[in-house]
C-alpha cells in the first residue's frame, strides 16, 4: 500500500517593526539540514513530532514542551528524530544586537525543558503572523528572551572556542570573511596560514565546527538572505555572492535554511 503523501507548508519572514528578528514556520517537515551556523541565536519550539540535531559535540532531541536554543556561530545540523517521520516547529532567529537587551547570554544546553516558556514563545510566534500585532510583540519578544536568558542562560566560559581561535584559523577566517565571493583552494588558504592543508583542515574544523568550504558557503548564504530580504532577485543574488548560477544558490539555500530563496519575504522596511 502506498503511503499517503504529506503536504508540507513553510514560511520564512522578517516581521516589520521588529529589528533583528527573523521567523520560520514549518508544518510536517521531513527536511534534513546541512551543517551550518547562524550569526545570532536560533530559538525554536517543536509543536508536533520530534527534532534531532548535532551541536556542541552531542546529539540533542527536542519534543513539544522543549525549547531549542543554539548560540551564535555554533555549528549544527537538523532532521526528524525518527526515520521517515515529520515534525512541525517554529523558529526565531535573533541577531546579537537584538538579544543584547537580554544580556547576550550563553546557553550550555541546546535543548531545555520549560513548558510554560515554550507555550509563551509559540503564542508570540503565532501573533507575529498578524501585522497588527507588531508593537505588542516587540515587548513580548524582549521579555520572553530575557526570561529564557535568566532561566537557562549563563556566561560564556573563557575556554570556549569563540574569540580564541588559533592564529592559523583566525587568519583564514578573516580572509574568507573579506573574500567570500572569490574562489580559492585549500592549498591557497594553507599557504596563507603557514601550515599544511591537513593541519589547517583539522584545526579549522575543530574550532569553527565546519570545514573552510562550508564556512565560505555559509558566508555567501548569509549575504544572499539579506539581499533577498531587500527585494533582489535570486538570479542576481546568486552571481553577486559567488554561486555559479541560480540553481546552485537554491540547492545550498534549501540545505541550510530548509526553504528555497523564493520563500523569503521581501520587507521594504527591514531594519538592520
Amino acid at each position: 500500500m502506498r503511503r499517503p503523501t504529506r503536504v508540507t507548508r513553510s514560511r520564512y519572514w522578517t516581521p516589520q517593526g521588529l529589528a533583528g528578528v527573523e521567523l520560520l514556520r514549518w508544518d510536517a517537515s521531513t527536511h534534513r539540514y546541512a551543517r551550518h551556523s547562524h550569526e545570532g541565536y536560533a530559538i525554536g519550539v517543536v509543536q508536533r513530532g520530534a527534532h534531532a540535531f548535532r551541536a556542541r559535540g552531542r546529539t540533542w532531541t527536542a519534543v513539544p514542551g522543549c525549547i531549542i536554543v543554539v548560540n551564535p556561530e555554533d555549528a549544527h545540523d537538523g532532521r526528524p528524530a525518527a526515520r521517515d517521520d515529520a515534525y512541525s516547529y517554529r523558529m526565531m532567529y535573533v541577531e546579537r544586537d537584538a538579544a543584547a537587551r537580554a544580556g547576550t547570554p550563553f546557553f550550555r544546553e541546546c535543548v531545555v525543558t520549560d513548558s510554560a516558556l515554550a507555550r509563551r514563545l509559540l503564542e508570540i510566534h503565532r501573533a507575529l503572523e498578524r501585522p497588527e500585532a507588531r508593537l505588542q510583540c516587540d515587548t513580548l519578544v524582549a521579555t520572553a528572551l530575557r526570561a529564557l536568558a535568566q532561566r537557562h542562560g549563563g556566561v560564556r566560559p573563557g575556554t570556549d572556542r569563540t574569540g580564541t581561535y588559533q592564529p592559523e584559523v583566525s587568519v583564514v577566517l578573516d580572509y574568507l570573511t573579506e573574500h567570500f565571493t572569490e574562489e580559492c583552494s585549500l592549498a591557497d588558504l594553507a599557504a596563507l596560514a603557514g601550515v599544511n592543508r591537513f593541519q589547517l583542515l583539522r584545526a579549522f574544523r575543530q574550532q569553527v565546527g565546519l570545514p573552510p568550504h562550508r564556512f565560505q558557503t555559509q558566508l555567501r548564504l548569509r549575504r544572499a538572505k539579506r539581499m533577498l530580504t531587500d527585494g533582489q532577485s535570486a538570479a542576481s543574488v546568486a552571481s553577486a555572492v559567488g554561486f555559479s548560477d541560480q540553481s546552485h544558490l537554491i540547492r545550498k539555500f534549501k540545505a541550510a535554511y530548509g526553504v528555497t530563496p523564493g520563500a523569503i519575504t521581501f520587507n521594504p522596511k527591514r531594519q538592520r
